[in-house]
């Protein structure tokens, strides 16, 4: 070999591309059909005037994740390709001139300045309306369908509709946000593998402090005066016999005008407190309560007499009570069939005109059933085939269809 052919071949191997390798073709395919996916998905996204979390999921997080990993195999095809050349003997250059006189090098830089820059921007707005999107209502309830639709159907019917799952479930902060998105990684997998536990389990271990959450709507300090109740049942006889209790509950708490510490909510103000010990799970069953006065610091400490309890113990777990305690389901509230067909009755919209309606409609909607169809069936017919066997001619056939409509409901919602 001349001098000169060698001279052209080390210049040749001195110039050799470190990205001339198949993954790195394998990484920018994925980076470029990843961009234009995102660019097409998000415009669709944008223009559209309904949001879907699915589309959403794919979108801000699925679509980012495959740039990212194209970014990551072009990378590492970079590395492997240096770790050759150095195991060949090869001396490895990385050629940082800046040459504005080279058109090819100038486009190059160009093409190179222009993809860093969607591929970043690309990451960061994603990121922002990923976050967006696993926050939404919308994402709680649909995008996890079968394994929350119990809790995002009675969401929809409760108080707490318009406000967001995440205002409660997370709170404001940075802290908690990571907290729960960690978590969510062992819920994500629970649900991948099927393992999640059924019906999903209450209370809540890692729920936020009410304190930082439901105070922030619900401030204790403008609890104060009474509140009128009225509460309508029926009895399970022909005539659906009514009777009504009025209750005059007196909330409580601090009234600004009188300066009073009064009524149900009375431990929830100044420096008040009281702990407690659960012998159970579910914390129904209460061994022992400390009460602590904020005002003279003087502590009152009850114990259930049947049940040995030692606050000081690592193994006891003392909680101090929060809104959670009582107010339980505020926004996943599961009605009993009674309640249910109280309330529907008091509407009207199951007509307490019909001979033993809340009867019958206990006994439809207690009945064991495997599917929900299965019992949105059997409760329609059956209530159907009772009043045509017992009162064909006694009864409104319209408001025997609107009660069987209500009792699906019921269940369905419940």
């Amino acid at each position: 070999m001349s001098d000169k052919e060698s001279e052209t071949s080390a210049e040749s191997r001195e110039r050799r591309s470190l990205y001339r390798h198949p993954l790195a073709a394998v990484g920018g395919a994925l980076v470029v059909a990843g961009m234009l996916g995102f660019a097409i998905l998000a415009f669709v996204d944008l223009s559209s005037p309904v949001s879907n979390p699915y589309r959403g999921l794919v979108t801000f997080i699925g679509l980012p994740v495959v740039v990212l990993l194209g970014a990551i195999l072009f990378l590492l095809a970079f590395r492997i390709q240096v770790v050759r050349a150095r195991r060949r003997g090869e001396h490895v250059r990385f050629n940082l001139r800046f040459e504005p006189s080279n058109p090819r090098y100038m486009r190059s830089l160009a093409l190179f300045g222009i993809l860093t820059a969607m591929l970043l921007g690309t990451v960061a707005w994603g990121g922002f309306k990923g976050y967006e999107v696993t926050d939404s209502a919308s994402f709680c309830g649909e995008a996890c369908h079968t394994v929350m639709n119990p809790q995002w159907v009675t969401y929809q019917e409760s108080p707490h509709a318009r406000v967001a799952c995440a205002e409660c479930h997370i709170g404001p902060g940075a802290s908690f946000f990571v907290r729960s998105k960690i978590d969510g990684i062992r819920q994500v997998v629970a649900v991948m593998t099927n393992s999640y536990d059924r019906p999903i389990p209450t209370p809540v271990r890692s729920l936020r402090p009410a304190q930082q959450t439901c105070e922030g709507c619900h401030w204790p300090d403008q609890f104060y005066g009474e509140k009128l109740i009225t509460k309508t049942y029926y009895r399970t006889d022909e005539a659906n016999s009514p009777w009504t209790i009025s209750l005059l509950m007196k909330v409580g708490g601090g009234n600004p005008r009188t300066g009073k510490l009064e009524g149900i909510h009375w431990h929830m103000l100044g420096e008040n407190k009281i702990e407690y010990v659960a012998t159970d799970e579910k914390r129904q069953q209460m061994a022992w309560v400390r009460f602590t006065d904020g005002e003279t610091g003087e502590v009152t400490v009850f114990e259930r007499p049947d049940v040995a309890v030692d606050p000081d113990s690592p193994d006891v777990e003392v909680r101090i009570l929060d809104c959670m305690d009582c107010h339980n389901r505020p926004s996943h509230d599961f009605l009993p069939p009674a309640t249910a067909i109280n309330l529907e009755m008091t509407k009207g919209t199951i007509s307490k005109d019909l001979p033993f309606i809340r009867w019958q409609g206990l006994n439809l909607l207690n009945a064991p059933y495997d599917t929900k169809t299965e019992a949105d069936e059997a409760i329609r017919s059956g209530l159907l085939a009772y009043y045509a066997s017992q009162f064909a001619d006694d009864v409104n056939q319209r408001e025997v269809d609107d009660a069987a409509d209500a009792l699906v409901r019921i269940y369905d919602t419940n």
